[in-house]
């Protein structure tokens, strides 16, 4: 097609990649806008710097991206399309003896850009964005721990630690539940420990955090070597102290941290579901963007038979229902209902086969 026609490989070009960035940055500035509320408490509450909130809101965007650009491929070769059949260009088109299959060989080069760049941002740029911004958190956190804890959640503010507290009042902690997991080597008998209060507060100091409890239960589980038993005490005030690390290699890393090739390496070795789902995903949207690419722009040349219910509407009811699909198969795959191999991949064979079918009637108009 662009050897045959270039004026119109051009306008397609030009177009569509306009489309491309107007919805990629629209979906990124909705994406900003949807943590305004989230940036102010952080400023506000917890006195966190400007920098610090800009530096996290650029590691996040990678991750978003990888969702943002499948859509604004479907989105950028629909609103191309339907303008061309809108204006009647596309009769035009076809006056002149040019096939919509002609305009198969542009879409697949546009694909394949959206499927290289998704594929560069999920394997790479994605995965250091996220293990950067779990640093700057775990370094945050070390300074001001308040910020992990959230109410009514279990949290993992340190390693080794599991904290919940079921509300915050008047910057009292109430309802607090902690369990200390971590491997003592300093203590003989005592392995685990579980510290329930009925309130609280935390403080900080430099390398260490100081949890004051008032009201509660302590159980401390002890080592099956020593046999003896768990012991199970009551208190009125408790304070724990912890050390907090310095090194920052001591947590562990996520699955979404990992690179692809680093993903593929854990698999062979250990198949963990949580590293098999992380590596799929990162393949899955990328395919997505590829796929959506045809699927937009079939959309568009179609015609518009009930008014209400037009290419534009079709293109975001499409988007939901992949986007249902996708979550679907991802928690029925954490639950091991479905196959982690295959899971992410039901809702592109959905697509694939909606686009080729689509693609069938235009042919065959």
């Amino acid at each position: 097609m662009f050897i045959r026609y270039r004026t119109l490989s051009y306008y397609l070009t030009k177009e569509i990649l306009i489309y491309f960035l107007l919805s990629t940055l629209v979906f990124s500035f909705l994406f900003l806008m949807g943590k305004t509320f989230k940036i102010a408490r952080l400023i506000i509450k917890y006195h966190i710097g400007l920098n610090v909130i800009l530096k996290l809101l650029c590691y996040a965007l990678p991750y978003f991206l990888s969702y943002i650009i499948p859509i604004s491929a479907l989105l950028s070769t629909l609103f191309t399309f339907l303008r061309m059949r809108q204006d009647n260009e596309y009769i035009a088109i076809k006056t002149a003896g040019i096939s919509p299959i002609s305009f198969l060989s542009f879409l697949f080069l546009f694909a394949c850009f959206c499927f290289f760049t998704n594929l560069f941002i999920t394997s790479t740029i994605s995965p250091l964005g996220y293990r950067a911004s779990k640093e700057l958190i775990f370094s945050l956190t070390q300074k001001k721990i308040e910020i992990s804890i959230k109410p009514g959640i279990f949290t993992n503010p340190l390693p080794g630690l599991i904290f919940y507290v079921d509300r915050i009042e008047n910057e009292q902690l109430k309802g607090i539940f902690l369990y200390d997991e971590r491997n003592k080597k300093k203590e003989k008998i005592y392995q685990n420990q579980l510290i329930i209060a009925e309130s609280g507060s935390i403080s900080q100091e430099k390398g260490k955090i100081i949890f004051y409890f008032k009201n509660g239960y302590i159980w401390k589980d002890t080592k099956p070597i020593k046999k003896l038993a768990s012991h199970f005490l009551a208190y009125k005030k408790y304070t724990f102290l912890i050390e907090t690390p310095n090194k920052k290699n001591k947590r562990r890393r996520r699955p979404k941290e990992h690179y692809l090739w680093e993903l593929w390496q854990r698999i062979k070795k250990e198949k963990d579901p949580a590293f098999i789902i992380a590596f799929h995903h990162n393949i899955a949207l990328p395919v997505t963007s590829f796929i959506f690419v045809f699927l937009g722009a079939v959309l568009g040349l179609r015609e518009e038979k009930k008014k209400h219910l037009g290419a534009v509407s079709l293109g975001f009811v499409w988007l939901i229902i992949y986007q249902i699909l996708f979550l679907t198969g991802k928690t029925l795959a954490k639950i091991q209902v479905i196959s982690p191999h295959i899971c992410l991949w039901i809702p592109n064979f959905v697509v694939i086969g909606v686009t080729l079918y689509l693609w069938y009637k235009i042919v065959n108009d």
